[in-house]
C-alpha cells in the first residue's frame, strides 16, 4: 500500500525519478536540517558579494570613501538592531526561547559574561572599550574615526529605509519561524563570516585604531554565542515540518534584502563622484 502511494505520488509529480528517490531518503533530524540550512546561508551571494571582496582587497577607486560611505549608510541598520531582536522575542511562545534572546539583547546593550570578556582579551580587545556601550555606539565610534559627522545626517537614503522596513516586516508580520529564519540563519548566522572583509579593509586602510574598529572584531570573534542561541531555537521549531519551510523562507528573504543593499553600496563604491551627486 505504501509503495502504491509512492508510485502515485511520483506520477503526479510529472514522472520525476528524482522526486521518488527523495521520498525514499530518510528525513533529516531537526538538528541536521538547521545545520544544513545554515551552511546554505553561508554560501549565499550576500556573504560572498563582490562589494565585500572589493573592500577586503582594496580594489576600489577610493577605499577611505567606501568605508566612510558604508558607515554613513549602515548606521541606520545598526541602530535598529535591538528593535529587530525585541520584535522576534515578542513572537516567541516559550519562555526558554525568549530568555535565550534576552541574553543576546543584553549583549547588544554592552553587558557581557566574564567568559566572553576573557575570550576577547586574548585577541586584544580591552573590556573597557565595550562594557556598558551599546553595539550601535561602537559602530558610531567607527564612523566618527573615519570623520563621519552623524549629527549632520538628517536624511536617510531610500534604499536604506526600504531594507530596514522590509526586514522589520518579515520579523513582525510573517510567521515566528520565518522571523527566526531571517534573524537567526539569515542574519546572525552569517555575521561572523560576512564582517571579516571589513576587518581586513580596515587593516588595509591602516588609519583606524583597534579601539575604534572594535565593533567588527567583536562580531567576528564572539558572535557565535548569538548564533548558537538562535540555532537552538530554530532546531526546536524545525521539529514541525511546515516550520522547516518557513525557516528557509525567512532566511532567504533576509539574505536577498541584504544582497540588494550590497548591490547598491557596490555601485556607489565603484563611482564615488556619481554617488555624491
Amino acid at each position: 500500500m505504501v509503495m502504491q502511494n509512492i508510485v502515485q505520488t511520483k506520477k503526479a509529480y510529472d514522472g520525476s525519478i528524482d522526486y521518488l528517490q527523495t521520498l525514499l531518503q530518510p528525513a533529516m533530524t531537526p538538528d541536521e536540517y538547521v545545520t544544513n540550512l545554515a551552511a546554505q546561508g553561508l554560501q549565499h551571494r550576500a556573504v560572498h558579494h563582490p562589494y565585500l571582496t572589493a573592500l577586503e582587497t582594496g580594489n576600489l577607486p577610493n577605499l577611505e570613501w567606501a568605508l566612510k560611505d558604508f558607515a554613513q549608510q549602515y548606521i541606520s541598520y545598526s541602530k535598529h538592531f535591538p528593535r529587530y531582536l525585541t520584535g522576534v522575542i515578542s513572537r516567541l511562545e516559550k519562555k526558554e526561547h525568549r530568555d535565550l534572546l534576552i541574553q543576546n539583547l543584553m549583549e547588544e546593550s554592552g553587558n557581557y559574561q566574564q567568559e566572553e570578556l576573557d575570550e576577547l582579551s586574548t585577541i586584544g580587545v580591552d573590556p573597557k572599550w565595550i562594557v556598558g556601550i551599546p553595539h550601535c555606539q561602537l559602530f558610531k565610534r567607527f564612523g566618527e574615526a573615519l570623520g563621519v559627522n552623524f549629527a549632520e545626517a538628517t536624511t536617510e537614503a531610500d534604499e536604506v529605509i526600504c531594507w530596514r522596513d522590509m526586514f522589520f516586516k518579515v520579523l513582525t508580520s510573517d510567521s515566528p519561524a520565518q522571523a527566526l529564519g531571517a534573524l537567526g540563519l539569515g542574519t546572525e548566522g552569517i555575521v561572523s563570516t560576512m564582517y571579516i572583509p571589513f576587518v581586513k579593509a580596515i587593516e588595509l586602510f591602516g588609519k583606524i585604531s583597534p579601539k575604534d574598529a572594535v565593533f567588527f572584531k567583536l562580531h567576528t570573534a564572539v558572535d557565535d554565542h548569538h548564533q548558537q542561541a538562535l540555532y537552538d531555537i530554530c532546531i526546536d521549531y524545525a521539529k514541525i515540518d511546515i516550520n522547516r519551510d518557513y525557516l528557509r523562507y525567512g532566511m532567504l528573504k533576509a539574505l536577498s534584502l541584504r544582497t540588494i543593499f550590497w548591490d547598491w553600496m557596490y555601485t556607489r563604491a565603484l563611482n564615488p563622484k556619481l554617488a555624491q551627486e
